[in-house]
Parts: structure tokens; C-alpha cells; sequence
């Protein structure tokens, strides 16, 4: 018997584009009166980013993680499928930020909100 997670999208979908220097925090936004607690992101660049959210309003900055440098999330370069993290939970009145980073070049980050179908 096949195992299957269903995800409903409870948001549009945000594209960051990243560098070097962490981004602007986006914000994303849920369409449903629902509380989220999961996000899917799909990098697509070929360079890895390190990712950092928060619902509170004030995202830190992201930071790669380097040597004794602790940093955000990593995602690796040039993904086919996106993976889904939870995170801290999102609502129209508290959406979820996220600020991105890569240690070198450039890359192409996906962000929509998810939810658990069951």
C-alpha cells in the first residue's frame, strides 16, 4: 500500500531572487483562514542557499553557515521537487517572512504555503 502526504496550497507562490548578500524580507501570505504550519521551497538556481523565516514580523537576516558560523537552513542547488518544512505557524494576521542567502553566485527561491490535507 502506497504511503501519500497531500499538501493543499494555502498560498500564491513568492519567487526570491538571492545572492550573496541576504535578501529583502518577503513576505508570504496565506489565502485561507487556516493556521499554516508547513512551507514548500523549491531553489532552482545551481548555486545552494540558506534560508531564515519567522512569523513575527522581523526576519532575521539569513546567514550561510560557515566553519564555527552557525546559519540558516541550506538548500541544495538546482532541486526538481521542492521539499516542505515546517515552520513557525503562519496566518493572515502573522504571514511567514524570509530572508535568503548564498555563499556565491546567485539562485532562483520558490516559497508557497502549504497545509496538511487529513
Amino acid at each position: 500500500m502506497a504511503n501519500t502526504s497531500v499538501y493543499r496550497l494555502s498560498s500564491n507562490t513568492q519567487a526570491i531572487a538571492v545572492t550573496t548578500a541576504s535578501s529583502t524580507a518577503v513576505t508570504v501570505t496565506p489565502f485561507t483562514n487556516d493556521q499554516i504550519n508547513y512551507a514548500s521551497f523549491l531553489n532552482v538556481g545551481s548555486a545552494a542557499c540558506a534560508i531564515s523565516v519567522s512569523n513575527t514580523g522581523t526576519v532575521p537576516a539569513a546567514v550561510f553557515p560557515s566553519g564555527a558560523t552557525q546559519g540558516g537552513y541550506v538548500l541544495p542547488p538546482l532541486m526538481e521537487t521542492p521539499i516542505v518544512l515546517a515552520i513557525p505557524a503562519a496566518s493572515s494576521a502573522a504571514p511567514l517572512g524570509v530572508t535568503a542567502i548564498t555563499a556565491s553566485g546567485t539562485t532562483s527561491l520558490y516559497v508557497t504555503l502549504v497545509n496538511d490535507q487529513s
